[in-house]
């Protein structure tokens, strides 16, 4: 009953942080503009063995230090710096990309499956634009880590796996789903439409990355 209870609540407690709009989202929508609906899982499993690599970091007890004003602050000059680059690549590229499309004239029955046509190199951007956000590391530091601690001292590993499936299968259900209906819904989308909305996910991210430089800044002027 209380794995139950810690997989359902990492559950909901995720999939309220992964329905907030964010970098996350913005580039899991370019990415599924690109090559289809399989981005969305990609992304969030990049961004899951990222959560793993810092829940290990948490028990051997650097929570402390992923929570520090100093390292948080660092990492969203770092982050932003790479999210506006990103975001300038989505501005600058969006009237060169559409949806992809099964080939539907393939006589041998061979059509690309979704996982086939979404490069593994899409699981990166899921590191990457984690690591972006100093807000993310903060939540792991102060929050994260106090839910391991007490994931271990009422159950032991067993605890710590019901938080840890329970939270990364919201960021599977979320983006998945969001992925899903924007590449169904993407395709009956006019190409004029379809090009500025990937300019403003682009825009989306520059902004977001602005916020978490000038973050970054203050916390080492302030």
């Amino acid at each position: 009953m209380e794995i139950a209870l810690f997989f359902g609540s990492a559950f909901l407690i995720g999939l309220t942080g992964a329905a907030m709009p964010g970098p996350m989202l913005s580039v899991t929508l370019e990415r599924t503009a690109r090559y289809g609906w399989f981005a969305g899982p990609l992304i969030a499993l990049g961004h899951s063995l990222l959560e793993l690599l810092l829940i290990i970091a948490i028990v051997f007890g650097f929570g402390p230090i992923l929570s520090s004003q100093t390292f948080t602050g660092f990492l969203g000059i770092f982050g932003g710096a790479i999210l506006i680059w990103m975001g300038l690549g989505v501005v600058r590229n969006a009237a060169g990309v559409s949806l992809p499309q099964v080939n539907q004239d393939d006589s041998d029955g061979n059509q690309q499956r979704p996982w086939q046509r979404v490069p593994a190199r899409t699981v990166l951007f899921g590191v990457t634009t984690s690591l972006s956000n100093p807000y993310w590391l903060l939540w792991w530091g102060s929050v994260g880590a106090g839910y391991v601690a007490i994931a271990l001292q009422t159950l032991g590993f067993a605890g710590l796996l019901a938080f840890f499936l329970g939270h990364i299968s919201a960021d599977f259900g979320w983006f998945t789903l969001m992925a899903y209906l924007m590449d169904k819904g993407g395709k009956l989308l006019p190409q004029a439409v379809f090009t500025w909305l990937l300019r403003i996910l682009g825009l989306f991210l520059i902004l977001f990355a602005g916020y978490f430089v000038w973050t970054g800044v203050q916390s080492f002027i302030g």
